[in-house]
């Protein structure tokens, strides 16, 4: 019997999850800041998750951050080493397991523990899938991605035992953020310099092994400082370690770049959104170097945080899904001149969301970059999901 179109490989049901789930959580998320912006006592009764920062750090890391990195790596590992991680039953399992998870969360709050075990259950299964192809074809230089998934079942654990402890609004909440960081940080020193040379018909400019390193293990020292913020000079070295992760992300920009980029916007739109994950992180560190902890420290910590996760999940991964997508459903990498404006308001929703602190986290502001980042998601699903049902294009398997 034949598998359905959408579990033959792993880009498929994953990005359309990505996307779906993406652009109604925060519709669900804007609308809470909407309904408050106006002032007015509207009688829509809201389950309680909707007003509660907790599921949306959670579901935005630990939901639409685990979907964009299972999509991406399935599929890349299976191409990397000619073996599928998981077969079209496996892939259908664990998607609906990571559904019941999401609805599990919306239904029965932040506190239920079944709720966390669904949710960790894929990042596990499909870490797994990924170490056991890697081993088996002896690719060790790939041994960060599943093991980054399998931290993060781990971080997804951790945040639900530490759900009422006062620090997770500080660095428990986001500690998922920087496993996603380093696998994405790892592949574009990869991809962007070779779709880059191939666009421009030049050689490609690897960033050379260091850089691997610098972008592969760095986040995951941060993550660590996470665990011992008492440890002496503990600012000094998050800002050292940041600071690394920087200064060789602008060195990889410099050293990749070409002047085609600037008419390829399937290419741009890496650049961007690899540029502004890393204003995100200058943000963040800037909050520790100047504020020392004060309350600006705080207000511009939240700012940067969300620079770098409306980079990553706003911008560069969407814009990884956008190539992966057409590549491997046999379509022309072209991106249609309609969907260039909506990745300008991905920038613009950048923009918003990172200002917001400074004028009191006013709830339009808020409201308005939760809608204004759902309609990036529906605008990418509507060009994309007919793509992810239905056969390759150009008739392989």
């Amino acid at each position: 019997m034949k598998s359905p179109i959408l579990f033959s490989i792993g880009f498929r049901p994953w990005f359309l999850l990505f996307l779906a789930g993406g652009g109604l959580m925060f519709s669900a998320w804007g609308l809470s800041w909407m309904i408050a912006s106006t002032g007015l006592h509207i009688p829509i009764e809201l389950p309680p998750m909707l007003v509660d920062w907790r599921w949306h750090a959670h579901e935005i890391i630990y939901g639409l951050g685990v979907a964009l990195l299972s999509g991406f790596l399935l599929t890349a590992v299976q191409n990397w080493t000619g073996r599928r991680p998981l077969p079209p039953i496996g892939l259908f399992a664990v998607t609906a397991i990571w559904l019941c998870a999401r609805g599990a969360f919306l239904f029965f709050g932040m506190h239920n523990t079944w709720a966390y075990l669904l949710s960790i259950i894929p990042e596990i299964i499909v870490g797994l899938a990924i170490l056991n192809v890697i081993v088996r074809a002896g690719q060790w230089h790939n041994i960060l991605f599943p093991f980054a998934l399998l931290l993060l079942a781990f971080l997804d654990g951790y945040f639900g035992i530490h759900i009422n402890e006062p620090d997770l609004h500080g660095q428990v909440a986001i500690m998922g953020l920087w496993p996603i960081l380093a696998v994405l940080l790892f592949v574009s020193q990869r991809i962007i310099p070779a779709f880059t040379a191939n666009r421009a018909g030049a050689r490609s400019k690897s960033s050379g092994m260091y850089t691997a390193v610098i972008f592969g293990l760095s986040p995951l020292l941060l993550l660590l400082l996470g665990f011992v913020p008492q440890i002496p000079g503990h600012a000094l070295l998050w800002s050292v370690i940041s600071t690394a992760i920087i200064l060789f992300g602008l060195r990889g920009i410099m050293r990749w770049w070409q002047p085609v980029a600037l008419h390829e916007p399937m290419l741009l739109v890496l650049y961007a959104g690899f540029v502004l994950t890393l204003a995100g992180l200058i943000i963040m560190t800037l909050s520790i170097l100047i504020f020392n902890h004060n309350q600006d420290a705080a207000v511009w910590w939240d700012a940067g945080i969300h620079g770098m996760g409306i980079g990553i999940l706003g911008i560069l991964g969407p814009g990884m899904l956008l190539r992966v997508s057409a590549g491997h459903s046999g379509r022309r990498i072209f991106m249609p001149k309609w969907l260039r404006v909506f990745f300008i308001v991905a920038f613009l929703v950048w923009l918003l969301r990172v200002f917001t602190p400074a004028f009191g986290y006013n709830p339009l502001m808020l409201g308005l970059s939760a809608w204004g980042m759902a309609a990036v998601y529906f605008a990418l699903l509507f060009a994309v999901g007919f793509w992810l049902v239905t056969p390759r294009a150009d008739g392989r398997i």
